[in-house]
């Protein structure tokens, strides 16, 4: 492709994967939202885990949305690379694991007990674990690179700004779980955060959703400004 052609393709490029980034992340937030919501009895959404959602009537919502922010993701991370972003192994690597973990969370259900009884279950907690503090990691590598170009240096900061809250927030859900994690040690009433650790999971995803559509709505910024300082092709003389 000729440079002049890459240069009017490439703003289009970038158009195209924001605009499917965030049609995929709001499809996922209005879908959480639903379940939140409708099941609230079903599935207490201060104390119990989005992955319980699995077992309601409209179950197969918790996975579409899961794979929506994958798809999301991936459209995101091609869209920033292309935009002139140099994006280290580190971060692509990290992004990967996010992706990941969440399809494998849409793949294997979790157990529908306090405890792991089976392999799917075994492979849902593992994946949950690397999803939850995998994109705010991502998030910290990416901020460094984006801070190298400038029309990217705001939305640096403010990414690193989520991902440092993403991990504190991520921290905090072990530590919320810590009576199960740890069923032989006796835990006083105050410090039994578990009623409140599904609410922390739910903060903590909507953050990481958060730092994709503030990363998604730069770059359709970019793009869309490419796109009007191109230069405009000249008239084919037919005479």
């Amino acid at each position: 492709m000729s440079g002049g052609r890459a240069s009017r393709v490439l703003p289009v490029l970038g158009c195209v994967l924001a605009v499917l980034a965030l049609f995929g992340l709001a499809r996922s937030l209005l879908a959480m939202t639903y379940l939140n919501l409708r099941f609230a009895e079903q599935v207490d959404p201060l104390s119990r885990a989005m992955s319980f959602y699995a077992f309601v009537d409209e179950g197969e919502m918790l996975s579409g949305a899961l794979v929506l922010v994958a798809i999301a993701t991936a459209a995101l991370l091609t869209g920033i690379a292309r935009s002139g972003v140099r994006l280290r192994a580190r971060t692509a690597a990290l992004f990967a694991v996010w992706c990941l973990a969440l399809a494998l969370c849409a793949i294997f259900p979790t157990d529908n007990s306090p405890r792991i009884e089976t392999f799917a279950g075994l492979v849902h907690q593992i994946a949950g674990a690397a999803l939850f503090a995998g994109l705010p990691l991502a998030g910290l590598c990416l901020a460094r690179d984006l801070a190298a170009r400038p029309e990217w240096e705001v939305t640096a900061r403010t990414t690193r700004g989520l991902a440092i809250g993403g991990v504190a927030v991520a921290l905090a859900y072990p530590i919320a779980r810590l009576p199960d994690l740890l069923p032989w040690w006796h835990f006083p009433a105050v410090l039994d955060l578990r009623p409140v650790s599904g609410l922390v999971q739910r903060v903590l995803f909507g953050m990481e959703v958060l730092l994709l559509v503030v990363l998604a709505v730069r770059l359709l910024r970019i793009s869309l400004a490419h796109r009007g300082t191109m230069p405009r092709a000249e008239p084919v003389s037919t005479r």
